[in-house]
């Protein structure tokens, strides 16, 4: 643990291997070396010790939490909630722990009353903190009651001296709902400039939070008829990870409505002299 925290990986890897096989049945050992597996990228060899520790232990905590995330990772988001469930209802202190990749599992299969008892679990839990508005209106956004969460989230932003990009994102992504597209644009350039001088709340929202945005922005200039300026938002969100494969259709287009819709010319018709 010492070696984890000073930032020596392999050295923690190690370790907690000489901890195994000094006691192959000392489960959180298996937790702590599946810890840092996932932190390196390793979800096979993570989950892997996730399961051992659950053989050995049944009722660790810490260990269904680590198999939560690492399988949300792996994008099996439904396994992954009944993880954290399990993980909560044996030890609720994890509760801050895992908040953000409970939310973000709920938000990958649209679980809208996950979402909504998530969104009220925080705001009781940090009623001053402004991200409340995010996780309010998001999950009426999921709920498409997007004039709801427009609403919220307005208000959130005028009352908040200082607003997190997150809640202009969530703003741009309601009024995308709606069609509402120079509303989402003016959202999104908002959230493009915070996030350009160092405001990091994206991160709440998703795993890659600049491809997303720069994804929800190059839609929002498709929608506002700004064609040019949607292709080069999009090819930066594929350059930085976005997946191409899902994003052929809406580059195409792009790309069509930057040409010009062909006139009509009658030819002259001859008529007898």
């Amino acid at each position: 643990m010492t070696r984890q925290e000073r930032g020596d990986a392999e050295g923690a890897l190690r370790s907690f291997t000489w901890a195994i096989q000094l006691d192959p049945g000392f489960a959180p050992a298996y937790v702590a070396r599946g810890a840092v597996h996932l932190a390196q990228g390793e979800l096979r060899l993570a989950l892997a010790d996730a399961d051992e520790a659950l053989e050995i232990d049944p009722t660790n905590g810490p260990a269904y939490a680590l198999r939560g995330e690492t399988l949300r990772l792996l994008g099996r988001a439904q396994p992954a909630l009944e993880a954290f469930d399990q993980a909560l209802s044996l030890d609720p202190e994890l509760k801050s722990e895992t908040f953000r990749s409970y939310w973000l599992a709920a938000r990958t299969t649209h679980d809208t009353a996950r979402l909504l008892a998530l969104s009220g679990e925080y705001a009781a839990a940090y009623p001053d903190d402004p991200l409340r508005h995010y996780y309010r209106g998001w999950a009426f956004v999921e709920l498409n009651y997007t004039s709801v969460a427009v609403n919220i989230l307005v208000k959130g932003i005028e009352a908040t001296p200082d607003p997190p990009a997150l809640l202009w994102f969530a703003l741009g992504q309601a009024y995308t709902a709606e069609h509402a597209w120079p509303d989402a644009v003016t959202a999104f350039e908002t959230t493009r400039a915070l996030v350009q001088t160092g405001d990091t709340s994206m991160v709440v929202h998703s795993d890659q939070p600049i491809a997303e945005l720069f994804t929800a922005l190059g839609r929002a200039y498709l929608g506002a008829g700004r064609c040019v300026d949607a292709e080069t938002m999009l090819k930066y969100a594929i350059d930085i990870g976005a997946p191409a494969s899902e994003y052929s259709s809406v580059l195409e287009e792009a790309r069509i409505c930057q040409t010009p819709t062909p006139t009509f010319t009658p030819y002259p018709t001859a008529t007898p002299g």
